[in-house]
């Protein structure tokens, strides 16, 4: 953002300076300068004042009247008696044109000579007279001024432009960290032309899109839950008709499968109140290390694997969770380790900054790159060709990421350095503060 200001300001300086840049040529190189033009015939007139002086009076009145035209206009008059000091080119031009007894150098000195005298005249500046040196403040003056009074007019309008693009990316934060009731401002002290308007038809759009896929998630689930339960009954029914076999083992695999399906309503309609955050959370503060290492026994034993934890935390440290929550998340990360480890599953508590993580590693195959991004998802399944076992609904991470961030905290997944499988990081955050102490 700075970046695009910087680049405005200098490119409205650079335009400034080419403007100035073709003024001075169009001005001064590719047409007549008129001004010069009087300079001219104001060094002519007061040649021919001095000629005649000279002619009526002699040279050395003529002399005289120069010394007191140079002291009254502040300037320095010098003598080049025959041509002699005087420049080549000044002498040369004033050989070839006779018709022409004044000449301007490229300094605008003026150089002259009269009938009856063979020297050459030069009025240059006197640039230690007080009255020149209070002009050049002047000029010095003008320009700094025009320049101040360019950069103020840049800079306030470069503010304006900024303080509109940073409402704008406020709303546009906001509208992508999940708030999509916000707006952006369309009052005209407030709007960059047309493009708030433009982000709010998009946001409405959005909006409306999310909302309906809301209502039909939540809709399909809850209609889903009728049908799934007579399937069930009816089939706990059958289980208690004389059967073969191969049909109870069909019977059991519909109830397995109907249970399966319930789960995954269950999960659905958990994400819903998640996605919507209209999730009430119960926060208490407890010591985390004391609160896992309490599920440690419980995840022991629905699995083989070895299951250790280690926790690098302080006993002062504490969150401010909802415990029941954390619990359903640590569930479907523990349990979803469970589906890829090997042999051993390691879980550590540390500090980072301003929270407290629970690191899960697991010595299974890891996480593919290309999945990482994604893993996080909802309904997404990383390898599609695994069992179902494995692969699950694809909602047991997305719900462990919006319980992090409602609590305030964030999920992560990587390889783990440790065990060489998957990593992964529940970071919420920690709460230093002493609790109050109960009135004695």
């Amino acid at each position: 953002m700075k970046r695009i200001y910087l680049e405005s300001l200098i490119g409205l300086f650079a335009c400034f300076m080419a403007s100035i840049f073709a003024y001075e040529v169009t001005v001064y190189q590719w047409t007549t300068d008129y001004e010069f033009v009087l300079y001219d015939y104001e060094a002519l007139a007061h040649q021919q004042l001095i000629s005649n002086i000279a002619t009526n009076q002699g040279v050395e009145a003529a002399e005289e009247a120069i010394a007191q035209f140079a002291d009254m206009t502040r300037h320095i008059v010098t003598t080049f008696p025959l041509g002699q000091g005087a420049p080549s080119e000044v002498v040369e031009f004033f050989k070839a044109q006779s018709d022409m007894p004044v000449l301007f150098d490229d300094d605008r000195d003026l150089w002259f000579h009269f009938p009856g005298s063979d020297a050459i005249y030069r009025y240059a500046p006197d640039e230690e007279a007080f009255v020149r040196q209070k002009i050049q403040l002047e000029d010095d003056l003008l320009w700094l001024f025009f320049s101040l009074s360019f950069v103020i007019y840049a800079s306030g309008h470069l503010f304006v432009i900024h303080r509109r693009v940073k409402k704008l990316e406020r709303a546009t934060l906001g509208f992508a960290s999940g708030d999509f009731s916000i707006r952006a401002e369309t009052r005209s002290g407030s709007a960059i032309g047309s493009l708030n308007r433009s982000f709010n038809l998009m946001a409405d759009k959005i909006q409306h899109l999310i909302d309906s896929n809301r209502a039909l998630t939540n809709a399909v689930a809850h209609e889903l839950r009728t049908p799934v339960f007579r399937i069930q009954w009816q089939a706990e029914l059958l289980k208690d008709t004389p059967l073969d076999q191969e049909q109870r083992a069909t019977i059991d695999s519909i109830v397995e499968d109907t249970e399966e399906m319930e789960g995954m309503v269950d999960e659905l309609l958990y994400f819903a109140k998640l996605d919507n955050h209209k999730l009430d959370l119960e926060k208490s503060r407890f010591e985390l290390s004391t609160y896992v290492d309490k599920l440690i026994p419980r995840w022991q034993k629905e699995t083989k694997l070895m299951l250790a934890m280690t926790s690098h935390l302080n006993t002062d440290h504490q969150l401010n969770a909802d415990k029941h929550q954390l619990k359903r998340a640590l569930d479907n990360v523990v349990r979803n380790a469970f589906k890829f480890a090997e042999t051993q599953i390691d879980i550590h508590l540390v500090e980072k900054e301003k929270f407290l993580c629970i690191e899960i590693h697991d010595d299974g195959p890891g996480v593919d790159e290309k999945h990482i991004a994604h893993l996080f998802e909802p309904f997404y399944v990383g390898n599609k060709a695994r069992n179902k076992g494995k692969s699950g609904h694809g909602l047991g991470l997305s719900i462990v990421e919006k319980i992090c961030q409602q609590h305030g905290g964030h999920a992560s997944v990587k390889r783990s350095a440790k065990l060489n499988g998957a990593l992964f990081t529940l970071c919420l955050p920690k709460c230093n503060s002493e609790p109050d102490k109960p009135i004695q």
